[in-house]
């Protein structure tokens, strides 16, 4: 069997940082972006459309929903054309999900109303209304999912 490589131009991780409400707070950018000052920061209108890959990993449900309206407008506006946003975490399908994640639901919400296991159907929608479409889900292990969100998909 012959294996196939693509090269590729990967750089190095820019971190973007969302506030509480959900707006974008922070870019970091890592060495190989650094400007002739050695300053690693960046402005946000330098990296729009820039982006074929944002992850966010468990954040939407220890975080208010604001923050997930943010991380859509986010992707929405710096993954380039068929960028990817990967979501990971626990999610409820039609307000329902196994038993371990109904607890965890419960005491996320005791520890602050704002957060939650959020149900899938939700984070579709609002990334649809962002111009991302869901282009697979996959079950991962301890009952979490991965969302893999395309951004003007087809």
């Amino acid at each position: 069997a012959s294996s196939e490589f693509v090269r590729a131009s990967i750089k190095p991780a820019v971190a973007l940082t969302l506030n509480d409400d959900g707006i974008l707070e922070e870019v970091t950018r890592g060495s190989e972006y650094s400007s002739e000052d050695g300053e690693a920061e960046a402005s946000p209108q330098d990296l729009i459309g820039e982006f074929d890959l944002i992850t966010c990993i468990n954040m939407i449900h220890i975080s208010p929903w604001e923050a997930t309206v943010g991380l859509m407008k986010v992707a929405s506006t710096y993954l380039t054309e068929n960028g990817a946003l990967y979501c990971y975490g626990p999610y409820k399908v039609e307000g329902t999900a196994v038993q371990s994640n109904m607890n965890f639901d419960v005491s996320l919400k005791a520890r602050d109303p704002s957060w939650g296991v959020r149900n899938v159907e939700d984070i579709i929608e609002l990334a649809r209304m962002n111009g991302l479409s869901l282009d697979r889900t996959v079950e991962m292990p301890a009952n979490n999912l991965s969302l893999i969100f395309r951004k003007n998909l087809g």
